[in-house]
């Protein structure tokens, strides 16, 4: 009986220190995680764009700053004119974004995803088009073959550096390592730039460059319209 007792006496320690081992580590895993977790950040995204990636920093509770990179293609077809005009030129289109950026996130309250963004894309981007008649053409009871009439090709360039003004929602140095992100703005790359060759019966329509750079013109404000997550490394 009475080592039954000292056994007793013995294990009382061991079992109370378990005890409050397992009740610290409860209240551990319980404990939620901080509001603010500062370092870096990994972010993919898909969106007006083309697909991303980029790398984030907290500075500070309300500044981050990102470096990200985007690639778009895009083929498509357009008609200039309708059916029943006398000459129609249908285009095939190709739609190249190549950029990269560098981006500056304000997030004004410490309890909301909500932030302003304000930087820059470094652009690459391209409009590459080749046009030709959609039909024979007859002028003065004479008809001309579509290789006759000829073809229309070019080229449109943008401004290298655009400035970048949105807001977004996702805080990725906030308690959750994985956070939806979303990114809505635009960048100015300003008016294209445009330069093409014509062949056959359309040389001398060559001077009709501008009205190509003015059909083109919308696209100097690009919408940005982005989803994404982030997860905090």
């Amino acid at each position: 009986m009475k080592h039954l007792l000292y056994l007793f006496m013995l294990a009382l320690p061991v079992v109370a220190t378990a005890q409050k081992d397992s009740l610290a580590g409860a209240v551990q895993a319980t404990r939620p995680l901080p509001l603010y977790r500062p370092g870096f950040a990994l972010m993919l995204s898909a969106g007006s764009t083309g697909g991303g990636v980029a790398v984030g920093y907290s500075v500070s509770r309300s500044v981050a700053v990102r470096v990200g990179a985007n690639l778009f293609n895009y083929d498509g077809t357009l008609k200039s004119g309708k059916d029943t005009d006398d000459i129609q030129i249908g285009f095939d289109y190709t739609v190249k974004l190549k950029n990269a950026d560098l981006m500056v996130d304000l997030y004004p309250f410490k309890r909301s995803g909500f932030r302003l963004t304000g930087g820059a894309y470094y652009n690459i981007n391209t409009v590459t088009f080749f046009g030709k008649p959609t039909k024979d053409v007859k002028f003065n009871d004479t008809v001309f073959t579509i290789d006759e009439v000829g073809t229309l090709d070019g080229k449109a360039n943008f401004n290298k550096v655009a400035p970048y003004v949105g807001l977004g929602f996702g805080n990725p140095y906030t308690r959750k390592r994985l956070k939806f992100m979303v990114d809505i703005g635009f960048f100015y790359q300003q008016s294209p730039l445009v330069t093409f060759r014509t062949t056959g019966m359309l040389e001398p329509s060559s001077d009709q460059g501008s009205v190509i750079q003015k059909n083109l013109e919308p696209l100097k404000y690009y919408p940005v319209v982005n989803l994404g997550l982030s997860y905090k490394l």
